[in-house]
């Protein structure tokens, strides 16, 4: 039955294709909603026209450079009924030669600047040649003087001081030089991508949602246009504030919004939506588990984003901060989507708006983190648990009103806790040390004759707190393990012993957890024996 009312449908829009309707009416209509997808954009233009009795062929026309015809849905507001909707063309007053002729007037400009500083590039490469001619003729004439008379060590210091400094800022202006030329490049791909666009419109047409609306009467109606766009998009970005470690985290997310369609969003009520619509509508599918062995895997071979945040005066009559402002969000079966609260304009280009979405205090958990094996320095951290709203993004992390750096949060399961860092705290000291690394050689291997290395290593750490209040350290460290039978780790001991071993499931990592009181030490020692081959290279430990 259902295959029978679609063949009839289609029909009837062929047939109503072939009838004579009255005069074609462009519809004059504004963009008045979007609602942003993390890759494309649903957008709503609006507008009023005055039909009389009869049929007609209305077009509204779009401007964005690339609209899904499968997309598209009208809405007449009206005495009367809708007989169809598609895409047509429409003809244009102003063919797109104009813009066209600015696009290739910035393409011009950016191709000016790349070559200039190509020119820059090339005469840092030519120093750098030059450098290089230099230092090669200092390897061949320093020795022959040497023979006949021994430079100064000013002399030589000189000329090492020389080469070492004119490489550094040479080496530095390439790198910068590179980085603006790949900016440049990016930003012309982008203007040709435009003008592609543009150059497909220069039959004074452009894109529109044709409506075919059979009205009643004589009468205005008020015509709403949906259609999906590419080129736009939206991701979360964090704001992390910790007045002090006493209080909790407060958590902003908000939106980075932008859009490069061909169409300004002027003053519309936005929306951005966690939703999927493409993946959303394909049900996944179950593949065979297959488990084999592995093969041999190859090797993978801030700037501060702002300057420090204004201390706020605490006088009587300070004036309380601003909250920052917060969408209205709606939940769905599929997502979340957030309404902003007052009309915002995002314009088509390169530039990013930042829209705040909300802000809430999570329970969250300070203590220090220590990992002397790879730094001295002991980090505060905030533990805290994300809940389903949190997705991938970058964090701006406050604490105590200024500026403690930027990291990345991963998304997470409901209720998982997640961490972030406050910076270092030299306040808190923990250091490490090798006590003894006794190496002798044998020709056993247990009992099997072999040229062998043992090596009996003892390291001790001391974690100490020299603030005023206890404060809660984890510190971290590990012992070898070995992933070849050639190799031995044995009689390994920790005193005391850690609070987790394999710390997050990762061998032979340990983690201990300890409270400090005011002026307070404590240490920690961790010794063992390894035995490997003579002939292989030697580990550092």
């Amino acid at each position: 039955m259902k295959t029978i009312r679609a063949a009839v449908m289609i029909t009837g829009f062929v047939l109503i294709a072939g009838v004579a309707f009255g005069a074609q009416q462009t519809v004059s209509t504004k963009i008045t909603s979007t609602t942003v997808y993390f890759d494309q954009a649903r957008v709503t233009r609006q507008g009023q026209t005055a039909v009389d009795a009869g049929t007609h062929r209305l077009l509204v026309g779009v401007d964005a450079f690339s609209m899904d015809p499968d997309s598209v849905t009208a809405e007449v507001r009206g005495e009367g009924q809708i007989l169809g909707v598609g895409v047509a063309s429409m003809p244009v007053a102003d063919s797109p030669r104009k813009k066209i002729r600015e696009l290739e007037a910035r393409r011009d400009e950016l191709k000016a600047e790349q070559q200039e500083i190509t020119d820059e590039k090339t005469a840092l490469q030519r120093q750098e040649a030059f450098l290089d001619s230099v230092a090669e003729f200092s390897a061949t004439q320093v020795p022959r003087e040497i023979q006949t008379q021994m430079p100064s060590l000013e002399d030589l210091a000189a000329t090492r001081d020389f080469l070492g400094n004119q490489y550094t800022n040479v080496l530095a202006g390439q790198r910068k030089a590179q980085d603006s030329l790949d900016k440049l490049e990016k930003q012309i791909r982008q203007v040709n991508r435009e003008l592609d666009m543009l150059r497909d419109r220069t039959d004074k047409t452009a894109s529109a949602i044709e409506i075919l609306f059979d009205s009643k009467i004589a009468q205005t109606v008020d015509i709403a246009a949906r259609y999906v766009v590419k080129n736009a998009g939206w991701s979360p970005v964090y704001r992390a504030m910790a007045a002090d470690a006493d209080q909790g985290l407060d958590l902003s997310m908000m939106a980075q919004v932008s859009q490069k369609t061909g169409e300004d969003w002027e003053d519309v009520d936005l929306s951005v939506s966690t939703a999927e619509p493409v993946q959303g509508g394909r049900l996944p599918e179950l593949s065979p588990w297959f488990l084999d062995v592995p093969g041999p895997v190859a090797r993978k071979a801030d700037r501060d984003a702002g300057a420090r945040m204004q201390e706020m005066a605490m006088g009587a009559h300070a004036k309380a901060p601003a909250p920052m402002a917060e969408a209205q969000k709606h939940e769905t079966a599929l997502s979340f989507e957030y309404d902003l609260p007052v009309p915002v304009s995002v314009a088509s280009g390169e530039d990013e708006s930042l829209l705040p979405l909300f802000t809430r205090t999570l329970e969250s958990r300070f203590y220090h983190l220590a990992v002397p094996r790879r730094v001295p320095e002991a980090f505060l951290v905030c533990r805290a648990e994300a809940d389903r709203e949190l997705l991938a993004g970058p964090v701006q992390v406050f604490f105590e009103g200024r500026y403690a750096g930027r990291m990345f949060l991963e998304q997470q399961p409901a209720g998982r806790p997640f961490v972030l860092g406050m910076g270092a705290d030299r306040s808190v000291a923990v250091r490490r040390e090798k006590l003894r690394d006794h190496r002798k050689e044998t020709r056993f291997f247990g009992k099997i004759e072999r040229d062998t290395v043992v090596r009996e290593l003892e390291y001790r750490i001391v974690a100490e707190n020299r603030k005023q209040r206890p404060v809660t350290i984890h510190v971290r460290d590990s012992v070898p393990v070995s992933k070849t039978d050639r190799i031995e780790v044995k009689d390994v001991s920790f005193s005391p012993q850690p609070d987790q071993k394999d710390f997050a499931d990762k061998s032979g990592v340990m983690q201990w957890e300890m409270e400090l009181e005011p002026g307070r030490s404590r240490e920690i020692s961790i010794s063992f024996t390894v035995n490997y081959p003579n002939d292989m290279p030697q580990p550092v430990f």
